[in-house]
């Protein structure tokens, strides 16, 4: 929840509505959609009547981050419900000259990989994860 509010400029009031909703570290794709809007249209009002500003860098800064969890969780680590993602990953994106390092395919793979054993159980109904990895 403290990532939520300090990293993305959420609400603290709503990212405690999402975090009791999801049950638990997630928060939905719609709420990550909703709050990067925001942001967006907040941060360029500001830009357009103060030009860029710490403010502005802030506010882009906290919608890169929105946007980066949004693509790790519709992309790379996909869970079964497919419309939450946890919490955790940003902390991988706190030093962006570093992330370009990550083996983000390797990553990806172990997460399809642990899926696949999973889907091997009689009870599971389908494969979550990025699926166009296996064609590659």
């Amino acid at each position: 929840m403290g990532w939520m509010v300090t990293h993305s400029g959420s609400d603290p009031g709503e990212t405690h509505v999402e975090v009791t909703r999801t049950k638990g570290a997630h928060c939905r794709f719609v709420y990550l959609k909703r709050i990067f809007k925001e942001h967006m249209k907040e941060q360029l009002a500001l830009e357009t009547e103060h030009g860029v500003t710490q403010e502005v860098r802030r506010m882009r800064d906290q919608a890169l981050n929105i946007y980066l969890l949004y693509l790790v969780g519709i992309m790379l680590f996909i869970d079964k419900s497919q419309n939450i993602v946890d919490v955790v990953y940003p902390r991988y994106f706190r030093d962006l000259d570093v992330v370009a390092d990550y083996s983000w395919g390797a990553a990806t793979l172990a997460h399809l990989y642990r899926e696949l054993n999973n889907v091997a159980r009689w009870n599971c109904g389908q494969v979550p994860g990025y699926l166009t990895l296996l064609q590659v």
